[in-house]
């Protein structure tokens, strides 16, 4: 078992560490923790994030748990585990009344036990992990031990992969904030010339005619630089930060 969770969590921590958005790697974290859990489980992550819940499953999982989607009540094993913090252990699907039609649609597909460990970043509980079996107490303690370990480490992971999706986002707002501002710059820089005005008298002028035509500054003055210029603007370049290394990136 140790080996198999060391070789899922090199995968995981992989996989998640990539930049690519977490949303679209829950499938494939599905799968490599299916792979790290004794006796193989089918494996369900759900993650609650601003714009809703999003959720993916093991190879033998995803199909259910999507159709399931369309029919739960806005509560389940995994979403009761997220707004718990704490662990919800189902050993007998058939025995459980909580969740409305919730039991009885596991049981149509199979379902006879299911274990949810809450996924936590910063204290706080985002996710789950959720396990499926179709059988009765399907669950070794070795399994449960393993997904309690599989939950702490993506917790880890699911922090840094957040973190670094806020930075990436940061920096592009940042971007595009200094684009606009370049823009905005050179077209003041040509009515200052044209005009003979000030900065502030070419800056009042730009923001008029923004608002009699009802479009952004930044739009009304890529016009105004491609009028004289005859082509847009060139993209500001940006020095990217040092690399450890001391090599230096340009965008």
């Amino acid at each position: 078992m140790a080996d198999e969770l060391a070789s899922g969590i090199s995968e995981l921590t992989a996989l998640l560490l990539t930049g690519e958005e977490v949303g679209r790697s829950l499938c494939a974290v599905a799968d490599i923790v299916v792979r790290m859990l004794p006796d193989h489980p089918m494996v369900g992550i759900t993650l609650t994030r601003e714009n809703g819940t999003i959720m993916g499953g093991s190879n033998a999982a995803h199909e259910m748990l999507m159709a399931e989607s369309r029919f739960t009540e806005g509560y389940d094993p995994s979403l009761q585990a997220i707004s718990t913090a704490q662990h919800i252990s189902v050993p007998d699907v058939a025995a459980e009344q909580h969740w409305g039609g919730y039991s009885t649609r596991m049981l149509a597909r199979g379902v006879k036990s299911i274990y949810a460990q809450p996924l936590s970043v910063d204290g706080k509980a985002v996710g789950a992990l959720s396990l499926y079996s179709n059988r009765l107490n399907g669950f070794s303690d070795r399994t449960l031990a393993a997904a309690t370990l599989t939950a702490e480490h993506l917790g880890v992971l699911l922090a840094v992969a957040f973190d670094t999706a806020r930075q990436a986002e940061l920096t592009e707002q940042l971007r595009a904030t200094l684009a606009s501002r370049s823009t905005i710059d050179q077209a003041l820089g040509i009515l200052m010339a044209e005009k003979r005005f000030d900065r502030d008298a070419a800056f009042e002028v730009l923001r008029g005619r923004s608002q009699q035509r009802n479009i952004r500054v930044a739009d009304l003055a890529v016009e105004i630089i491609e009028t004289v210029t005859g082509r847009r603007p060139a993209a500001p370049h940006f020095v990217e930060p040092q690399a450890p290394t001391g090599a230096r990136r340009r965008s």
